[in-house]
């Protein structure tokens, strides 16, 4: 079992849970499981600039960040804990996505040419610099996704995380407040408020042949079976980060494929670890 000693990279109330998870070969021996929904979320497209181009399902990145946001870890303290061999999350479609782009005015964030300054000289005395409120504002469309919603399914072995989390979610509380995507756009996470939400066993589902898959399939495209009529997207998101002293960096992508009318993919069984999940077979990432 993978470990990581995070001591002192928590914010608030922890509990550590006596009983984590272990991750063997892509498959949990349990998880969490919530409800995430709201009523605009925006999870930027790292391979486009000028239009603000969403994902319709959020990154595994996006949601480590968040699930950091409500146990209450900072920025760059939770990498190490999502890392592929000691993690698994699992996504499933609750509403079809659909967009709706909308123009939004915004100053120039390039300081060589919109940034203003103010103060001191920066050595002993503080400058400040910031975008001139004076200037022209640009217009950027962006892309939202309107009334989104997701069931999610996650499992870490990291003690404390987990059993943070677990409390977050039986109480209802969160450290920071959890957003899709941006930081305007609340999300609101349902957790025992109906049966397919709380703490799960998960086995490895004994299938040798096609099975329906009721959630996404990550990085298991040529494991897809479509059937006459049936059409499914493919998105590359991306799955784990580090960081530097200086920036931080994707390590490793996920390919997601699912149908936008969330209904479930048939996959040959054989070539991915499906995995049986309160009645619903689901691939962890």
């Amino acid at each position: 079992m993978a470990r990581r000693d995070s001591e002192g990279a928590y914010r608030g109330d922890t509990v550590t849970a006596t009983d984590p998870p272990e991750v063997t070969e892509g498959v949990p021996s349990k998880c969490l499981t919530f409800t995430l929904s709201g009523d605009w979320g925006h999870f930027r497209r790292i391979d486009r600039t000028v239009t603000k181009q969403t994902y319709r399902v959020p990154p595994r990145t996006t949601l480590a960040g968040l699930l950091a946001a409500v146990v209450g870890v900072g920025r760059d303290g939770y990498y190490d804990i999502f890392e592929r061999e000691s993690s698994a999350i699992a996504v499933e479609l609750l509403n079809r996505p659909r967009t709706a782009t909308l123009p939004t005015l915004g100053l120039g964030t390039n300081p060589s040419e919109t940034f203003d300054s103010a103060g001191g000289t920066g050595n002993k005395t503080v400058k400040a610099r910031y975008p001139d409120s004076t200037d022209a504002r640009q217009l950027h469309s962006y892309h939202y996704l309107v009334d989104p919603a997701y069931r999610i399914s996650v499992a870490v072995e990291d003690p404390t995380f987990y059993g943070t989390l677990r409390d977050r979610l039986e109480t209802g509380r969160s450290y920071y407040p959890p957003t899709l995507g941006l930081s305007e756009l609340h999300a609101t996470l349902g957790y025992g408020d109906d049966r397919h939400t709380g703490e799960f066993d998960v086995a490895r589902a004994a299938v040798g042949g096609e099975t329906t898959v009721d959630g996404i399939v990550p990085d298991g495209i040529d494991a897809i079976r479509p059937g006459s009529g049936v059409t499914y997207a493919v998105e590359r998101v991306p799955g784990t980060m580090t960081a530097d002293e200086t920036a931080r960096t994707t390590t490793s992508y996920v390919d997601y494929a699912f149908r936008e009318d969330t209904e479930g993919l048939t996959v040959d069984g054989s070539k991915l670890p499906v995995a049986d999940v309160d009645g619903r077979r689901l691939v962890f990432a």
